[in-house]
């Protein structure tokens, strides 16, 4: 009866905690941390920023307002006063390259926030797969903590009547409290992971995910071909647009623009005079301009190479994770052929066995150690599968 009412307070304040937390499927806490995340707000910012930039018009030099004094052997030291305002006029082909060079940065802005999307996306799955392993290693501890207790009690019961030594009771019964403690431990490897999702989805009220049970994934072989149009792979075409964008620029800057003022002219006698000017503006000293735009020139080159390279690596670690798909794929396929059947029936003979003495204590340890390492190892080699394929999926920019 006292059990009955633990378990039933138990239940009770399990609800009554549950209450005040918000429980959260995969997908809704990918929303919530893409909405939250400083990382993406920065990369949302700095996409606003370079499209303001891109349509911020032509770029206008100052007007320059200027006053002239001339003598004048009739009128004196100030014979002629000149006051006026001259206007530089943007060069269309400069304008044309400014919003070039701002729409390439552009373009490079909404890459890094794809990434910074991608980089989100990722970490909360993992965290809700590697929640769900754990459950399911708790689910084997709680399993593997029925059996040690039900063996502890049936060397109680040997020892009581002499079948077997002290040492013997003592070592199952350590045996025991030892599966419980790795159990306490789960559970706290749990509340960490729920700590680090909460930081994660930058919410201060205490979230339960609703993590599914483990199962088979596959990342097929024809998601390959996204790889030229991830991510990673238009940030660094982005990033050859803009060191083309800047050589543009540079040579933008060659072209002459125009000019135009007016201005007044004040005679020493009192007389008023109107007058304007045209005029052209052309770089004279042009070895700086040409060391510039040989260099983004250069800029252009390291910039294709540096696109080579990073499709390079993503080939590479794309060749690399498939490897370890298919890897344990070929584990997973040996434990749910043989390694199932075998786990089930070492931890189902070893405790029938030990308890009708048929068995003896080295021989039980070693029949349950190995039934719970097969399990252990499948759980494993499950979550590293589901981990690998995230990582592909990432890779590939799904």
């Amino acid at each position: 009866m006292n059990k009955l009412l633990m378990a039933l307070l138990g239940l009770l304040i399990g609800a009554t905690a549950l209450e005040g937390q918000r429980l959260l499927s995969e997908q809704e806490a990918i929303a919530l941390a893409l909405q939250n995340h400083p990382a993406l707000a920065a990369a949302e910012g700095n996409v606003r920023q370079q499209n303001l930039l891109r349509n911020a018009g032509p770029n206008w030099e100052p007007a320059q307002i200027f006053q002239n004094v001339t003598a004048d052997p009739d009128l004196g030291l100030l014979g002629t006063l000149t006051l006026g305002v001259q206007q530089s006029f943007p060069a269309p082909k400069l304008t044309r390259a400014n919003q070039g060079f701002y729409a390439g940065l552009q373009l490079q802005a909404e890459a890094e926030r794809s990434l910074s999307r991608q980089d989100i996306t990722r970490q909360v799955r993992e965290l809700y797969h590697h929640l769900s392993f754990l459950e399911a290693k708790s689910a084997l501890y709680q399993r593997l903590d029925s059996v040690y207790r039900r063996v502890a009690q049936a060397a109680l019961n040997r020892y009581q009547v002499g079948d077997i030594p002290l040492a013997e009771k003592l070592a199952l019964q350590d045996k025991a409290r030892q599966v419980q403690l790795e159990r306490q431990n789960i559970t706290h490897e749990i509340d960490f992971d729920h700590y680090v999702l909460s930081r994660l989805l930058g919410t201060s009220e205490p979230v339960l995910p609703q993590v599914e049970p483990l199962h088979h994934g596959r990342f097929s072989l024809l998601d390959t071909t996204l790889l030229a149009s991830s991510a990673l792979a238009t940030l660094a075409q982005s990033r050859v647009v803009v060191a083309q964008s800047q050589q543009t620029l540079l040579q933008a800057r060659f072209a002459p623009s125009l000019s135009a003022g007016v201005y007044g002219q004040y005679l020493g006698d009192g007389q008023f005079f109107p007058g304007w000017q045209l005029g052209l503006n052309v770089p004279l000293f042009k070895k700086s301009l040409r060391t510039q735009t040989e260099a983004a020139t250069l800029g252009i080159t390291v910039a294709e190479a540096g696109r080579r390279q990073s499709l390079l690596e993503q080939q590479s670690a794309m060749g690399h994770l498939l490897h370890q798909q298919e890897k344990y794929l070929i584990l997973l396929a040996y434990y749910e052929a043989e390694g199932k059947v075998l786990a089930d029936e070492l931890l189902r003979s070893g405790e029938l066995n030990y308890r009708s003495g048929e068995l003896s204590y080295a021989d039980l340890v070693q029949l349950l150690e190995q039934s719970a390492r097969i399990e252990i190892d499948y759980l494993h080699n499950l979550l590293g599968l589901n981990q690998t394929i995230i990582g592909l999926e990432a890779l590939s920019g799904q």
